[in-house]
């Protein structure tokens, strides 16, 4: 991840931990609120890992640890990789909270460079919501796919790229798909801007293909009732926005 992203959440860490208390668990959507409470694509038919008991995974963004610490519950062998020191201290407090700390690694580094980790020595790689914030995806892939097992699963998701190009107020498209990836956001109160990147769906397969992974699976839940859906904490997210387009991308892979 870029330095720009390290800057951004050593000044949020603290204050998003807080202010979100995010559940302990697997969550694909990013905040919860993206998951709809009902139908075929509630959170109970999100569950796309295979048992983890036993298993040894390596989460490639793991931020405050919520993730990490739900697949170590759940039996795995964890090692939580962040850039932001700030964060990994908000996971190791957390694993110990949940008495899983004894089976979690929780590692600084930079997902398009995890060379503090062995050659086919996970059985899965998983993220939620982070590749946002990486500007070199095939870099990440690429090693992603080193440290997988020939037999591993690589499943991650990711803001679905068409959700932000629509104004959640209006619903009308007000930027471009084929734009610039690359978005630089001043946030109110923050000396530190938010640069973030729009993947293209067609970008993350190439990416995907060129560090050999074979695609098994692409999700993007959702559902057309807005009742299903609870507002997001800073408006963008919308209820009858997101009975309209997926905000989220799930892709489930395996080493080609």
């Amino acid at each position: 991840m870029t330095e720009e992203a390290r800057a951004w959440w050593e000044a949020t860490a603290d204050d998003f931990q807080r202010e979100l208390d995010l559940p302990v668990e697997l969550n694909w959507m990013g905040l919860g609120t993206h998951v709809p409470r009902t139908g075929e694509h509630g959170p109970a038919d999100l569950d796309l890992l295979p048992d983890v008991d036993g298993a040894e995974v390596v989460e490639l963004g793991c931020g405050g640890g919520q993730c990490t610490v739900a697949l170590a519950k759940r039996g795995a062998d964890g090692t939580g990789i962040d850039v932001s020191p700030s964060e990994l201290e908000h996971a190791r407090e957390l694993a110990t909270e949940h008495d899983v700390a004894e089976s979690i690694e929780f590692v600084e580094g930079d997902v398009r460079d995890l060379s503090m980790l062995e050659h086919d020595s996970f059985d899965v790689a998983c993220d939620a919501w982070v590749f946002q914030w990486v500007d070199d995806l095939r870099a990440c892939f690429e090693e992603a796919r080193r440290v997988l097992r020939p037999d591993g699963r690589f499943v991650f998701s990711m803001p679905h790229p068409t959700y932000d190009l629509v104004d959640p107020e209006t619903h009308e498209v007000v930027e471009s798909y084929f734009g610039e990836p690359r978005q630089v956001e001043d946030v109110e109160g923050m000396e530190t801007p938010m640069v973030t990147y729009r993947h293209r769906i067609s970008d993350v397969f190439a990416d995907l293909r060129a560090a050999n992974f074979a695609v098994e699976q692409l999700r993007e839940p959702g559902t057309d009732a807005p009742e299903a859906y609870e507002d997001g904490p800073w408006g963008e997210f919308t209820a009858d926005l997101m009975a309209k387009l997926p905000t989220t991308l799930i892709v489930d892979a395996r080493p080609a």
